[in-house]
């Protein structure tokens, strides 16, 4: 038990004698030593993050592109980008032609690879777009085509470049640089892969790029617009008509059911009608699914239709005081290029006109203003102002929300009167419950500021025949509107007005007041005309009876200041002889005295005016009984004084007027009396 109790000595502080369990232990010596660097063992590292991995300047590989890495090269075989732009040219000379094609290639990944790096200076950039440009064309020179697809390859390539940079974007650019490109990409044929680069470029550059970008956008939109005298090639549309076929079969499948539903509830209490609301609507949206794609393909069809409103789209995202000018350089350009042309056509102003009409925010007066320059073309057809460009232009300003529907309904309209028939556009407008009355408006305010007064007598006649029929509101203002002009035209339209084509009993005068005055002033316009128009019966012509008795309607203050105005006018006006004028004042102080109305000084000086002054002018005399009548008029208008005045005025001119008459009396006598014999000498 001693020997088992006994303490075990515990070994030495030594971790050697540990090793001996592991076998082959030996007697080793061990020393601590300073910790070393740990040697690389090989390993795979955990991979970096994305963010880090960013800042590797390392060359990229693109898709399709195969590049050796750089540790591969050795240093003499690596190249400057200058010197690769300016060996293209070299290597082109001496190449073959399949050799030629794939040095293209080649050159184009290598250039857009160096930018997308950002290793080319804008000097660099804007060299090779001259240098490259040029050693393309003279390489390509005998196959236009293939000059003209390689270098819209690297242009496409130079964008690609520029635009996935992180070291130089195209916001970064010199106006110049990107003035000099855009003129290289106007030089090439407006292919739909050009009008997507055009738009794209556009939509890259800042403001102030774009505020000094005039030249080369306004190079390519006019390049772009010359390409509308040419017919281009229908693409393939087959498979959108046949999707919408499908749509149309889809949805005259549910009409049937509906049909068969609604005929069956008639007598039915319960009918459900959120089912057929439900159907209905599931009807609707297949149709203007239909009408959707029907569009797409007529783009398809009409290539220039797809042109012409790519461009406008373009157009819309310039700065406004670049769309103005823009729109001002290139008009003057379409028309000078149209009258240039031998045998003009029609076309490409009309294409000019509608890329106008598409663009949105765009001014009446603007619109009205390229229109009216337009019309001086050389062989500008009559109708030029059609109504296709004038739905155009207010689908774009968002005042028709169903234009693909509304179009169509024009299209259809206008089968018989052709495109320039502007009642059809309303007429299209009303049938798809949009604001026709507003639209109305608009067409005439246009057709006003263009001066075309004789269109808008067409269109109400046209409206009349197509049953359109305006509010009482609408056809004022546009009879005010004509009388300004052409008083022949707004007496026609007034007569519209009583043939049944607006609802209501007559104009109302107080609110045309421009209209009335402009029949006082027309001598060719008869007076019975001007009482017919106002509503009020010649009192000369009635029977004492009448022409005495008052009437108890009472007249507005409207009425009894155009009333008024209406004696001022006549009692001013060349166009009236002293007589006619006096006797239509006195009809304006009948008509007043009639119904009550107070008479004012203003009526009285008219009447002063028509009844003495102008005899006056003509060196009348003025009889006792007028002058007493008309002063008892002004006693009681103006005053006692005033009345006293006039007379003494009047009497003055009597008195003076006789001295005269017996002056050249005498005068005469005496110079009839030649031997001077006689009581008169």
């Amino acid at each position: 038990m001693a020997h088992l109790t006994e303490s075990i000595p515990t070994s030495a502080p030594n971790a050697g004698s540990l090793w001996g369990f592991f076998g082959e232990a030996d007697n080793m010596q061990w020393q601590w030593e300073a910790p070393k660097a740990r040697k690389a063992t090989g390993s795979a590292a955990p991979p970096l993050p994305a963010w880090i991995l960013d800042w590797d300047t390392s060359p990229l590989v693109l898709p399709g592109l195969a590049i050796e890495e750089e540790t591969s090269k050795h240093p003499e075989e690596t190249i400057s980008v200058e010197e690769d732009i300016f060996g293209l040219g070299r290597k082109l000379q001496t190449a073959s032609s399949d050799e030629m094609l794939e040095i293209c290639d080649e050159f184009n990944q290598r250039f857009k690879q160096s930018l997308r790096l950002g290793l080319v200076s804008e000097a660099t950039i804007y060299s090779a777009l001259n240098t490259v440009s040029w050693d393309i064309r003279l390489a390509f020179k005998e196959s236009g085509c293939e000059s003209n697809y390689r270098l819209l390859s690297f242009y496409q390539a130079f964008w690609d470049g520029l635009a996935t940079s992180k070291v130089l974007q195209p916001v970064d650019l010199d106006p110049e640089t990107m003035n000099r490109f855009l003129f290289c990409l106007g030089d090439l044929p407006i292919c739909v892969a050009v009008q997507n680069l055009f738009q794209v470029i556009v939509r890259a550059a800042s403001i102030t790029q774009l505020g000094r970008m005039d030249r080369g956008v306004d190079h390519v939109v006019q390049a772009w617009a010359r390409t509308w005298l040419h017919e281009h090639p229908p693409g393939d549309s087959w498979l959108l008509l046949a999707e919408a076929e499908r749509t149309l079969s889809q949805s005259s499948t549910k009409i049937t059911p509906l049909q068969e539903l609604l005929h069956s509830g008639k007598n039915d209490d319960l009918l459900d009608l959120s089912s057929i609301r439900n159907a209905f609507q599931e009807i609707k949206g297949m149709l203007d699914r239909s009408l959707e794609i029907i569009v797409a393909a007529e783009k398809v069809i009409f290539p220039s239709k797809a042109s012409i409103e790519t461009l406008s789209r373009v157009l819309a995202y310039l700065p406004r005081d670049l769309l103005y000018q823009q729109l001002d350089s290139c008009t003057l350009h379409v028309i000078q290029f149209h009258n240039s042309l031998e045998n003009p056509a029609t076309d490409f102003l009309y294409g000019w006109l509608s890329l106008v009409a598409k663009i949105p925010h765009l001014s009446d007066k603007v619109f009205a203003n390229i229109i009216k320059r337009m019309e001086g073309c050389k062989g500008a057809p009559k109708h030029l102002f059609l109504g296709d460009v004038v739905l155009s232009r207010w689908i774009s300003q968002g005042y028709v929300v169903k234009g693909n529907l509304t179009r169509n309904t024009f299209e259809l309209s206008s089968l018989d009167s052709g495109p320039h028939d502007l009642a059809s556009v309303l007429f299209a407008v009303d049938k798809n419950r949009e604001k026709m009355f507003c639209r109305t408006k608009d067409l005439f305010k246009l057709l006003n500021d263009l001066g075309r007064y004789k269109d808008v007598y067409g269109v109400l006649a046209r409206m009349k025949d197509l049953g359109l029929k305006l509010p009482r509101d609408l056809i004022g203002p546009t009879i005010e509107m004509m009388s300004r002009c052409d008083l022949r035209l707004a007496y026609r339209i007034h007569n519209l007005f009583y043939s049944g084509l607006i609802c209501g009993k007559g104009l109302q005068p107080h609110r045309n007041p421009k209209f009335i005055l402009a029949m006082v002033n027309d001598r060719d316009c008869p007076t019975p005309k001007i009482w017919r128009v106002m509503g009020i019966p010649c009192y000369s012509l009635l029977p004492p009876s009448k022409r005495t008795k008052f009437s108890g309607r009472r007249l507005s203050p409207a009425t009894i200041e155009l009333v008024t105005k209406l004696a001022i006018a006549f009692a001013h006006t060349k166009a009236r002889s002293q007589r006619v004028a006096f006797r239509n004042v006195i009809q304006c102080l009948h008509h007043l005295r009639r119904h009550n109305a107070p008479i004012t000084p203003e009526l009285t000086r008219a009447v002063s005016h028509a009844g003495f002054t102008r005899k006056i002018l003509n060196g009348r005399w003025i009889s006792k009984e007028l002058l007493n009548w008309v002063l008892g008029l002004i006693e009681v208008a103006e005053g006692t004084e005033i009345a006293v005045t006039i007379d003494r005025a009047v009497s003055y001119w009597n008195d003076r007027l006789e001295e005269e008459q017996q002056t050249e009396a005498l005068a005469k006598a005496r110079e009839m009396n030649v031997l001077r014999l006689g009581p008169i000498d």
